[in-house]
């Protein structure tokens, strides 16, 4: 029994391309049985993942550079106070509709 695995192991040394198959073959058993393959598709995902999330990032850091730069100019900073806080300058025209008006408007016309 051993000295036919031994003369089968010797008849294969004689064929170094069915040993270099062999050899690729169990290597590539091992990286896929260890988890290697698992965890290097996995790191590729995490990559282009953070590159994505990086590439996202950079954008609205620019849009927030943007809005930095114009929040310092005052007609930007009188514009965003009148439309957050409801403000209005001398000679503005106002247009103020209450609900009662049209509730009445509504049962004069009987629609």
């Amino acid at each position: 029994m051993f000295k036919r695995g031994f003369l089968w192991f010797q008849r294969l040394m004689n064929r170094p391309m069915q040993v270099f198959w062999i050899c690729f073959a169990i290597g590539i058993l091992g990286v896929v049985f260890d988890g290697t393959a698992f965890r290097l598709w996995s790191l590729k995902r995490d990559h282009r993942l953070l590159s994505e999330r990086i590439t996202e990032t950079k954008a609205r850091s620019k849009q927030l550079a943007f809005r930095i730069q114009k929040a310092q100019q005052p007609d930007f900073i009188e514009k965003a106070a009148r439309d957050q806080f409801d403000l209005v300058k001398e000679g503005d025209l106002i247009f103020i509709f209450s609900e009662e008006s049209s509730e009445n408007m509504e049962k004069t016309t009987g629609n």
